[in-house]
């Protein structure tokens, strides 16, 4: 159990009235996981329903050199409702990319819930549902921009919350790769390319400088 608090002003559970909050908060079971420590295995049967309280999570599909970042949960987000429902083993590996803090519903918990709160049935479809469209948004953006204009689009989405225009990537090359869906010697090519065109400019552990901000719009909306 949790306090009901700590589910309140969660992007998942908006709108829910105190009532689930409360009832969810009975059945909820907080778990800990440290920076790069996995939450749960691809083939792996569910554990229950996650709720991000803090932290991020990357769900990837793959192993070595090859993994693909499915989605990024951070605080409110949600993980493996798939496998709960569809009554199969996860189809990805969730991996925390920081400290993270998880609310735990198994399901017969949730199942109880639901027959008593029948309104958080829709609350777990509009998950549902926003996850599937945020998948066709990513298979789109994938498939229809080459690597370079995806690597300038993340580095001008980190610039929003930095004024001065140095950004930290925050992940190694390897993941970085595995969040623009390529492999770690594609993102060091487009790196040098940006560098040489005089974009960006390294300062050291990961972090640049954008250089150019208009002429990285025009490569993030190239192709």
């Amino acid at each position: 159990m949790i306090a009901p608090d700590r589910l309140a002003g969660l992007p998942a559970l908006e709108g829910a009235p105190d009532a689930v909050l409360t009832a969810l908060a009975a059945i909820a079971t907080e778990v800990r996981f440290a920076s790069g420590q996995t939450l749960f295995l691809e083939g792996s049967p569910p554990r229950g329903w996650y709720v991000i309280l803090e932290g991020r999570v990357r769900v990837v599909r793959g192993s070595g050199g090859r993994q693909h970042v499915i989605h990024t949960e951070s605080r409110g987000g949600t993980l493996a409702e798939v496998p709960l429902f569809s009554g199969g083993p996860h189809p990805a590996t969730g991996i925390a990319a920081e400290p993270t803090v998880c609310a735990l519903f198994d399901r017969p918990g949730l199942e109880s819930v639901i027959t008593r709160h029948p309104a958080v049935a829709f609350l777990l479809l509009r998950r549902l549902a926003l996850r599937v469209r945020r998948l066709v948004d990513r298979l789109d953006q994938r498939s229809a921009r080459p690597v370079q204009a995806r690597l300038a689009g993340f580095l001008l989405g980190l610039a929003s919350t930095a004024p001065d225009g140095s950004v930290a990537v925050g992940m190694t090359q390897q993941e970085l790769a595995a969040e623009l869906g390529t492999v770690r010697e594609v993102v060091a090519r487009e790196l040098r390319a940006l560098r040489r065109d005089g974009l960006i400019a390294p300062r050291g552990r990961g972090h640049y400088l954008l250089r150019d901000r208009e002429a990285l719009g025009r490569v993030a909306g190239s192709g």
